[in-house]
């Protein structure tokens, strides 16, 4: 007799985990950013342990470098967890199953680095690309996670492409299988928008590194100056200026996500949170000259950019997997035989 496994998004252990992951990984990188700002870094000058014990010293630095790096053991159990269990429950979701494996391959790199990051005097240029990768391996679980709630329109085997799975209502935006030049254009602004998120903070992280985070001692002019009067001012200036860009980015692909029409309460939410969290961004970007760079708010900025990040990258996925999956298996208007198992049916 074979037991049937309950569909994906009725797997609240494995929810739980990805939803883990996503909020963990942020801590993660926030944690990062503290120990930047307060110039922990050197907190433990060896690595995977810390002055050759597997305990920091009860130290103020010490203890805080050891935090960030527990928080990423911890949460790499918990997409090493998330990933055995997509593999043994739900393989047949491949989307889900690929996404949570190239997670799980990624943030080990990225433990690897990390530990480079420690044994090679925190150099800038590993600094950097530490940093990028966390926050593609954010993306990889936020992606792997909607695409466990949500699916997207699709044909069944056997089905003629001319009939839809579930016929949408007339004058709906969304053909099944394809979807309408609206809905592709919103997708193509929210990505960019995102990928310019991503550059305005490693910009950012980058010129921090370099030691130009903190030559403007003004805002949103460089000491009253338009033009930088020195290289690490134009490194500082080159990233307002691509932090500007984005925030328009980011505030008109909200703009444009929200008012599409029959889409779920997710994305609204996502697109109105974004206008939300890039202008507490900006405010907290102010608050460094403001506050004459006070440790809070340089560690709130790398912490805010990053959900900015995040909220871009689940509105992306959002667009792209539109109809939530409780809907899509229990409908009203697909018939009891027609109920699927899981994606592996699909085309």
């Amino acid at each position: 007799m074979t037991v049937s496994t309950p569909p994906i998004w009725r797997d609240r252990p494995l929810l739980v985990l990805l939803a883990v992951a996503v909020v963990g990984l942020v801590l993660q990188i926030t944690l990062g950013g503290v120990v930047r700002v307060t110039g922990s870094g050197d907190g433990c000058p060896d690595w995977p342990q810390c002055f050759g014990r597997w305990y920091p010293p009860f130290e103020y630095h010490a203890i805080l470098e050891y935090s960030h790096r527990s928080v990423g053991s911890l949460v790499g159990l918990v997409i090493v967890t998330a990933t055995v269990r997509v593999w043994i429950k739900h393989r047949g979701d491949r989307v889900v199953a690929w996404l949570a494996t190239a997670c799980l391959a990624l943030i080990a790199v990225v433990g690897g680095l990390g530990g480079a990051v420690v044994l090679n005097e925190l150099d800038p240029a590993i600094r950097t690309v530490h940093l990028m990768l966390a926050q593609i391996v954010v993306l990889l679980a936020a992606l792997a996670l909607v695409a466990a709630l949500y699916t997207r329109p699709i044909f069944i085997k056997g089905v003629q492409d001319t009939t839809p799975r579930n016929p949408p209502d007339t004058g709906s935006p969304w053909i099944w299988g394809r979807v309408s030049r609206e809905h592709r254009s919103a997708l193509n602004l929210a990505a960019a928008a995102a990928v310019l998120t991503l550059v305005a903070l490693l910009s950012g992280s980058y010129a921090v590194w370099r030691e130009a985070g903190a030559v403007c001692a003004s805002w949103p002019l460089c000491g009253g100056s338009i033009v930088p009067e020195s290289v690490l001012a134009w490194i500082h200036v080159t990233h307002r200026v691509i932090s500007l860009v984005a925030i328009v980015a980011v505030l008109y692909a909200g703009h444009r996500a929200r008012r599409l029409p029959n889409v779920s309460g997710a994305l609204r939410a996502a697109a109105l949170g974004s206008a939300v969290l890039i202008v507490a961004q900006m405010l907290m970007g102010a608050a460094n000259p403001w506050t004459t760079f006070a440790e809070w708010a340089r560690a709130g900025h790398l912490s805010m950019a990053t959900l900015v990040w995040v909220d871009m990258v689940f509105i992306v996925a959002l667009i792209l997997r539109p109809v939530p999956r409780r809907d899509f298996y229990t409908g009203e208007s697909l018939a009891r035989d027609e109920q699927i198992p899981g994606d592996a049916s699909l085309v």
